[in-house]
């Protein structure tokens, strides 16, 4: 790995003086060790870290995120964590210009920013760039929110289904903010969200290292199960309850993620908590299922074995020194 305070480390942020920001990337599937990895490699080269994560953005959900403890934050800087209200709507464009712009001005500070996370559809927007899309008309929003709380989502999911059957077949049925937001573009365009272009221009002046890491698809699934167990012993069901307590409900973007969305079942009295956490942790490895396919077909990287979290920074910090 390159010294921490090498120009080659820290480029300046100014793409217009032909400077290329390298960037460090750690892709992988929920539970595969990406944080413990990122951190290590953060402290050993004094980096900081852009969190490439859906769910941490939100303040509140702490446990059933594997949010870095603060000890953890305190040690090494993060960014795009404990940023909005579960009640907040995010997207991956959105991501793409909030990360953009850390990056750049952490480098002319002299900082490199590690991306860690694993939601595929958050990098792809940041390495590939976001296409202009149009936004939402707020009334038909507010309209088809207000069906979905009253009707329930899998009502619109239905109604998706018979005009966009290809965005309607990845999106669960519980996943009312993206159903809202493509049967909105519909509405608004007449054409399916699968019809519009999902690319733009990458960023000028940057270039992505990504490693991803990979475990055995058995031991991977052993680990979700028991981190599943271990964050219900430390008061996962407590925390959504806290979270209910403060008004967020099942179309709360934050509280449709899984690890939350499944207490509602409880909270109906139409599962047994016991049950609800075997249907986390069966969600959890269908998730990062998707995330290994995703991470395989879709992004390009070195591929780093995580089944020792030590041999893996070394491995990863050695691609990353070399390809910068």
């Amino acid at each position: 790995m390159h010294d921490k305070n090498s120009p080659r480390s820290n480029p300046a942020a100014s793409p217009e003086h032909g400077v290329v920001i390298s960037v460090p990337v750690l892709l992988g599937p929920t539970a595969v060790g990406k944080s413990a990895v990122a951190l290590e490699l953060a402290v050993a080269s004094g980096w900081e870290i852009i969190s490439c994560d859906s769910r941490q953005l939100y303040r509140g959900m702490d446990i059933g995120t594997a949010k870095p403890s603060l000890q953890e934050r305190a040690a090494v800087a993060h960014h795009l964590i404990d940023i909005l209200d579960p009640s907040e709507e995010y997207s991956a464009g959105r991501f793409a210009d909030d990360a953009l712009a850390i990056i750049r001005e952490r480098a002319g500070a002299g900082k490199t920013t590690l991306i860690c996370g694993g939601t595929g559809l958050y990098f792809r927007a940041l390495q590939q760039g976001q296409s202009n899309g149009q936004p939402s008309d707020p009334a038909i929003r507010e309209e088809l929110t207000r069906r979905a709380r009253e009707q329930g989502s899998e009502t619109l999911h239905r109604e998706l289904a018979a005009v966009d059957a290809a965005t309607a077949a990845r999106l669960h049925p519980n996943d009312a903010q993206r159903i809202i937001r493509a049967l909105a573009l519909f509405r608004q365009t007449g054409k399916p969200l699968s019809d519009h272009p999902q690319e733009g221009t990458p960023p000028e002046g940057i270039r992505f290292i990504v490693v991803k890491l990979t475990l055995d698809r058995a031991q991977l699934y052993d680990l979700i199960n028991r981190r599943v167990d271990a964050m219900v012993h430390s008061g996962l069901y407590e925390e959504f309850l806290q979270l209910r307590a403060a008004g967020y409900d099942r179309l709360s973007p934050g509280l449709q993620s899984v690890g939350y969305r499944e207490f509602f079942g409880v909270e109906d009295d139409i599962m047994k908590h016991s049950d609800a956490v075997e249907l986390i942790k069966r969600n959890s490895r269908r998730y990062a299922k998707r995330q290994i396919t995703w991470f395989s077909h879709q992004v390009e990287g070195a591929e780093v074995d995580a089944a020792d979290t030590g041999a893996a920074m070394e491995r990863a910090g050695e691609f990353f020194g070399r390809e910068r």
